[in-house]
């Protein structure tokens, strides 16, 4: 004679163990293991990009690392960040060359360099230089320093843009999850062309 089975089922298996009990009967016992909360250490991304008029390409960013240091590297206006010395890791960034990804806590430092554009058309030359903005839902915080000096533009629209030919240095921590968008501000040119990008933060 078989002993029937008997079954405890629970929602979301995701491991199973038999136990022989006396008499020969068999029983199972389903269990759900935790979800394991992902971590991350907070990293401070230095991203470099360079900014003309949506028409011209946009911003479109040429190298991404991870500063394995206190300090942010110096920076001066004429010949961006003087990265001698400094320690840090490059790391892929998208293939768009627009798109960030991030996570909550990490802070991104920017070095953006204004371009001219080369087009023909002089609807596109009325420019004299790009603000940077950031928009989005989450919260994020702004560091002042000499070598991060505030956001250019909206947020602030106080500040003049980036001109051309110049390097502009901000740093930002992103203290919630969510998509934000980096853009030209409308200090950028009298036709509000928008050269927006995306940070994607987890």
């Amino acid at each position: 004679m078989q002993v029937p089975k008997k079954h405890f089922p629970i929602v979301g298996l995701l491991g199973l163990v038999v136990v022989a009990a006396a008499g020969g009967g068999v029983y199972y016992y389903q269990f759900v293991l935790s979800h394991a909360t992902v971590t991350y250490t907070p990293a401070n991304r230095l991203v470099f990009m360079t900014a003309i008029v949506q028409e011209e390409g946009g911003f479109h960013i040429t190298n991404t690392a991870f500063l394995n240091q206190t300090n942010l590297p110096a920076f001066n206006a004429t010949t961006g960040a003087n990265m001698t010395g400094v320690k840090s890791q490059k790391y892929q960034g998208e293939s768009d060359n627009k798109t960030i990804d991030a996570h909550v806590g990490d802070t991104i430092t920017f070095y953006v360099f204004g371009e001219n554009t080369t087009s023909s058309d002089p609807n596109l030359h009325l420019s004299k230089g790009h603000g940077f903005d950031i928009l989005g839902g989450g919260s994020f915080t702004v560091k002042s320093s000499p070598n991060s000096p505030g956001i250019l533009g909206g947020t602030n629209p106080s500040n003049p843009p980036i001109p051309f030919g110049k390097w502009y240095s901000v740093t930002i921590t992103f203290n919630e999850a969510g998509s934000y968008t980096y853009q030209c501000s409308v200090n950028c040119s009298p036709l509000h062309f928008m050269m927006n990008g995306h940070i994607v933060v987890t």
